[in-house]
């Protein structure tokens, strides 16, 4: 049984400090732009298969990347190199989240994996200026992609994934050299994936997340 739970027509999250050993903390409330953009300015993020309703967790440790400090394996940046790879940034983020909603929704996964709700979340979150998204093409078709929310200095990545390899590990490298010269500091990966384990990471107590968030949000 979830430790909180949430009311759908009233935004508000506990302590994140409150989260079990999962990171799992509350089930509830909605997936709205509101519900997204304020779940990340408190430390969480949701999850919503396999549960009718949507789960929030906060990690300990936390999965993050921080761009000034990425460095491309000798190996990887080769293959990328002769992959021919073209990257697009915030061109069109309904056609990313389509890309990689068909390829994580597919068997085993389910169809409430990544939900039409989130995509229409996004689209709003887009209108209000906080969205930032990865485009990754080889001869013209889509073949990887990243897609998340900009909060002032912290970037919270949502989904990524690609169908060809290394695709998806160029859209993290393109967007940590896009970001590195900006105000971002840090990059939220939520926890470990195939595509950080290649490319390294750093994690994080829940509590350094959290003083990171309120420092730079």
């Amino acid at each position: 049984m979830p430790a909180f739970r949430l009311e759908k027509d009233k935004i508000a999250f506990p302590p994140a400090q409150f989260a079990d050993n999962d990171g799992f903390l509350a089930e509830g409330g909605d997936i709205t732009a509101e519900w997204v953009l304020e779940g990340h300015k408190n430390g969480f993020f949701s999850w919503n298969h396999p549960m009718r309703y949507p789960n929030w967790y906060s990690p300990d440790p936390r999965t993050v990347m921080f761009p000034r400090r990425l460095e491309v394996p000798e190996a990887i940046a080769s293959v990328i190199a002769k992959s021919g790879f073209e990257v697009k940034f915030d061109t069109d983020l309904e056609k990313v989240m389509k890309f990689i909603q068909a390829i994580e929704n597919a068997r085993p996964m389910n169809h409430r994996w990544l939900t039409g709700k989130m995509i229409l979340a996004y689209l709003d979150l887009e209108k209000k200026g906080h969205t930032f998204s990865v485009s990754v093409y080889r001869d013209g078709e889509p073949v990887g992609g990243f897609f998340g929310t900009k909060v002032n200095r912290v970037y919270f990545g949502e989904f990524i994934n690609g169908t060809e390899k290394y695709a998806a590990e160029y859209a993290l490298i393109a967007l940590s050299e896009k970001l590195k010269d900006t105000e971002v500091i840090m990059i939220d990966l939520q926890k470990p994936t195939c595509e950080t384990a290649y490319l390294g990471h750093d994690e994080i107590s829940r509590n350094e997340y959290l003083h990171l968030l309120k420092e730079n949000i």
